[in-house]
């Protein structure tokens, strides 16, 4: 942006160039009129005849140096240094299976969800859907009746900016209970983002210790049954639940919304393969496993590697901004822009850049303490 400042000191006026890599030039008219003018500084200056002015304009031997003087900038190159904002593109919200047999994993997860959250919030809109959603107090069990496969209708905590606070209070909140009713979870979980559509790529993350149950239209005459204790003699409810989850998934990807699935503990082959055709089902190819408390949050980072964080920034441009007078800092590393995409930035629309190669990689990293932009200067192109 081309700014004119006045009656700014030479010392202002060479730093303002400097911060965004240029500096005045030698011919005294290329960045306007900057040639001394006769405001009491002591240098002599000539009449429009080229005389030399009366002597009572001319200041004594002892007064004030030049470096001291005024001068008339009427443009000044790169005056205006403004940091810029992620651009998120994402949504992640994460389905938390709540249920009576997470009660080893529960803690740790929380912990996990929190980091990464905390870590990424500026760079991706989460939300948190725990299920089921309410259970009495005191009646949990590995397979639970109808009345613990409770269904939350819409997310806890809606995916939106900076929700690291909202989800951390949540999770503070969430306790072990209930059974497994992954499928109509999901199904609310696509009715939510469908009617709360933010313009971003959407992600479901299904966190969960097991295969889905709680469908009271099973026929448990003929199901497979998930309690091997007791039966499921009139409990269709523990009975397998996969073909209506896989029905759900199918649902989201449907509606451009892929199904991530984590999947805690150490599960039987059966299992394995349920959990494995519900990533399968969601666009995602595998599901992610965390056999062990301690591999949960590698693993978390682990699917949070495959969602797409991208490098695109609001530019946030003031209406007199020329886009021809802008340059882009990594950190302190000028980032020079790159129409092939190759190695440098380009502009998504005016109001968006979006970062290519070394550069974006070094951001995705976390390397950088911020990325600016620099106003009023001729911008560096590759």
């Amino acid at each position: 942006m081309m700014r004119t400042l006045r009656r700014l000191g030479p010392g202002i006026a060479l730093a303002a160039s400097l911060a965004a890599g240029c500096s005045p030039s030698d011919d005294d008219t290329a960045v306007g009129d900057v040639r001394p003018r006769d405001d009491g500084g002591g240098v002599e200056t000539t009449t429009d005849d080229g005389g030399v002015p009366p002597p009572d304009t001319v200041e004594p031997d002892d007064a004030v140096g030049p470096e001291a003087h005024d001068y008339a900038f009427d443009m000044v190159c790169g005056t205006e240094d403004l940091p810029m904002e992620y651009a998120v593109s994402s949504d992640v919200l994460i389905v938390l299976d709540r249920s009576g047999s997470m009660a080893l994993t529960l803690n740790p997860l929380k912990n996990a969800v929190n980091r990464i959250v905390d870590a990424s919030d500026d760079r991706i809109w989460f939300g948190l859907m725990p299920f089921p959603s309410s259970v009495p107090p005191g009646e949990c069990r590995m397979v639970a009746p109808a009345t613990e496969c409770a269904v939350p209708a819409a997310p806890q905590v809606t995916p939106g900016p900076l929700r690291a606070p909202d989800i951390a209070a949540a999770l503070s909140g969430i306790g072990i209970c209930g059974s497994t009713p992954t499928a109509r979870t999901l199904a609310n979980a696509r009715s939510y983002l469908a009617s709360a559509p933010t313009g971003h790529t959407q992600y479901v993350l299904l966190v969960t210790d097991g295969v889905p149950n709680c469908n009271s239209s099973l026929d448990w005459h003929t199901c497979t049954c998930l309690d091997t204790e007791t039966g499921c003699t009139d409990r269709p409810e523990a009975c397998l639940d996969d073909a209506a989850s896989y029905a759900a998934i199918d649902g989201l990807l449907a509606a451009g919304v892929r199904t991530y699935v984590m999947a805690l503990g150490r599960w039987a082959g059966s299992d394995r393969d349920v959990l494995n055709n519900m990533a399968v089902h969601g666009g995602t190819e595998h599901f992610y496993p965390a056999e062990d408390t301690a591999s949960i949050l590698s693993t978390f980072e682990a699917i949070m590697g495959t969602i797409v964080v991208s490098c695109t920034f609001d530019l946030h441009p003031g209406p007199e901004t020329d886009p021809t007078q802008v340059n882009l800092y990594v950190g302190d590393e000028l980032i020079p822009r790159d129409p092939s995409h190759g190695n440098g930035w380009d502009y998504v629309d005016e109001d968006t850049v979006e970062f290519y190669g070394p550069s974006c990689d070094t951001i995705l990293a976390g390397d950088v303490g911020a990325v600016h932009a620099a106003y009023g200067c001729p911008t560096i192109i590759l």
